[in-house]
């Protein structure tokens, strides 16, 4: 299971009682061919996945752990990968240690008040197929799992980048993109996540050279990565050791797997059971978002998601590409199916927690905001 905070052996020992942040890079390397949905086994072809662990001395504050996942061909390289990183992201820092490491663990996850967690995002630099949208999918994905009492909430376009290129915490978790040299090994993306605060940041590499580093046959995609690493933001580390394992089955088929294996678009039941494990819904529940805004993204085919309380008409103005709603009942089911005359409907307003099979002919998104949109309940 993608673990919440499980200990597990190190591949070399660094000092954990320093002051630090931890910042955990999560996408790897592709085992599988990269082709939509799960795909086949496939012999491993370029660099290796190789996590470094970098401790850091920041001339204007406390001591940071960088936590890195680089496509490398070696040990050697992935270490000399890591510390130009570093150097390339902290300016004028030292860097107090490079060792091969396999796991650190978050230390904390996000308090009933802290949630929906807020994730604003900064466009600049961002490569071809990583817009808003694919945020918006993975926010949503995350925040509608069955049985946690978790989500997160869109906090809308930025200006900020991820606090790891300043001189700290900013009190905004921010996705952002920046450079990083991918000419002798190549960092994919960092997820950091602050000791002393609770704010954890996104920032992935805009070298469109990233997309090439890690064997692939075609283009990296991002819309996999930036949910890998929204698992890691929610507070799960990786389905299973890095990198020896053995992992099993439904390990390696988990999001939070440490390799990068092509796309990935829906949650594993190993993703959904440590999310509820970290965040069970029997947990006291979180306080009122005081903008709620509830992002809905589908995808073609089938969807599993939770509505707030909406007219379903309403629903399909929105989403265009929606055909039909279903839900069980003891009665058996009930739908909204596009172009059915209003009195044959069987489902008029979705019910709050309930969760819905949806299906849609192709991809879109929309924002729903209930204070603006939704009806008194049924």
């Amino acid at each position: 299971m993608a673990r919440p905070g499980h200990p597990r052996r190190t591949i070399a020992a660094v000092n954990r009682n320093r002051p630090a942040r931890s910042l955990l890079l999560a996408a790897a390397l592709l085992a599988f061919a990269l082709v939509p949905g799960r795909t086949a086994e496939v012999t491993l072809a370029g660099p290796a996945p190789h996590a470094v662990d970098v401790v850091v001395q920041r001339s204007d504050g406390p001591p940071i752990r960088l936590q890195f996942l680089v496509a490398a061909r070696d040990a050697e390289e992935a270490a000399a990968a890591a510390r130009r990183a570093s150097a390339l992201l902290i300016p004028g820092a030292e860097i107090a240690d490079a060792v091969m490491a396999q796991w650190a663990p978050w230390g904390w996850k996000w308090e009933p008040n802290e949630v929906p967690v807020p994730v604003a995002y900064n466009p600049t630099g961002a490569p071809p197929g990583a817009g808003p949208n694919e945020v918006l999918a993975g926010l949503q994905t995350w925040s509608s799992v069955p049985g946690a009492a978790f989500a997160f909430r869109y906090a809308g376009i930025t200006g900020s980048t991820a606090s790891i290129l300043g001189s700290g915490p900013d009190g905004e978790n921010v996705i952002s993109w920046e450079p990083i040299d991918c000419a002798h090994g190549c960092v994919l993306g960092v997820t950091s996540k602050e000791s002393g605060s609770h704010e954890v940041d996104m920032l992935l590499n805009s070298n469109p050279d990233a997309a090439n580093q890690a064997g692939l046959s075609g283009s990296l995609d991002w819309r996999t990565v930036i949910l890998h690493e929204l698992g890691h933001m929610a507070g799960l580390e990786h389905s299973c050791p890095v990198p020896f394992g053995p992992c099993s089955p439904g390990e390696m088929a988990a999001v939070m797997h440490y390799q990068y294996r092509g796309v990935l678009r829906a949650l594993a039941p190993d993703d959904i059971a440590g999310l509820v494990a970290l965040y069970p819904a029997g947990a006291p529940s979180p306080a009122p978002s005081p903008s709620p805004q509830v992002l809905v993204v589908l995808e073609p085919g089938w969807n599993f998601l939770v509505f707030p309380v909406i007219d379903a008409s309403l629903l399909g103005a929105m989403l265009p590409c929606l055909d039909a709603i279903y839900v069980h009942h003891q009665s058996g089911w009930h739908a909204w199916i596009r172009g059915l005359e209003p009195a044959r409907q069987e489902i008029t307003v979705t019910e709050p927690g309930r969760s819905y099979w949806v299906l849609a002919h192709g991809s879109c998104a929309t924002t729903l905001d209930p204070a603006a949109w939704a009806v008194p309940a049924p």
